[in-house]
């Protein structure tokens, strides 16, 4: 192994322990709940889940266990992120 990617390395395990280095603007997931997978996003600030209880209260398990998994690196958006 060269000595720059061993420098990446290193760099990448000190990047890791620092999360505030990330704010998560958008991703998708499957989420894998008791009875079935559900498709999970976070865009824009907000939260959607395709389970049955989000689609009448706008919040699930689902979502309240991803904020909790990820808790400080979301960001809030108050507007859409404009596109690059």
């Amino acid at each position: 192994m060269d000595s720059s990617i061993i420098g990446k390395i290193e760099k990448a395990k000190q990047y890791s322990e620092q999360k505030d280095r990330v704010n998560i603007t958008s991703f998708a997931a499957t989420f894998k709940g008791n009875h079935d997978n559900y498709d999970v996003q976070f865009s824009d600030g907000a939260w959607r889940c395709e389970c049955h209880f989000f689609a009448t209260r706008e919040i699930c398990s689902h979502t309240m266990a991803m904020q909790r998994i990820l808790d400080e690196m979301l960001t809030a958006q108050d507007q859409p992120v404009p596109a690059i």
